[in-house]
């Protein structure tokens, strides 16, 4: 396993250098996270009523 290293050009960080397998760890968490993006944006489509949270914890009794 590569140590994650940080490049810095003139103190400030401009690139990381990091194992493969972690690299594609976060690809993968990346396009989990595009597609719930993407399912919150056609659930907001298609409701029309929304309930804010604080309504919403009240009526759970939370």
């Amino acid at each position: 396993m590569i140590k994650t290293q940080v490049i810095k050009e003139s103190g400030k960080p401009v690139a990381v250098i990091l194992d493969y397998s972690e690299f594609l760890r976060l690809k993968g968490i990346e396009r989990e996270d595009k597609k719930d993006y993407q399912s919150a944006i056609q659930v907001k489509r298609k409701n029309k009523k929304w309930t804010s949270h604080k309504d919403l914890k009240e009526s759970l009794g939370i």
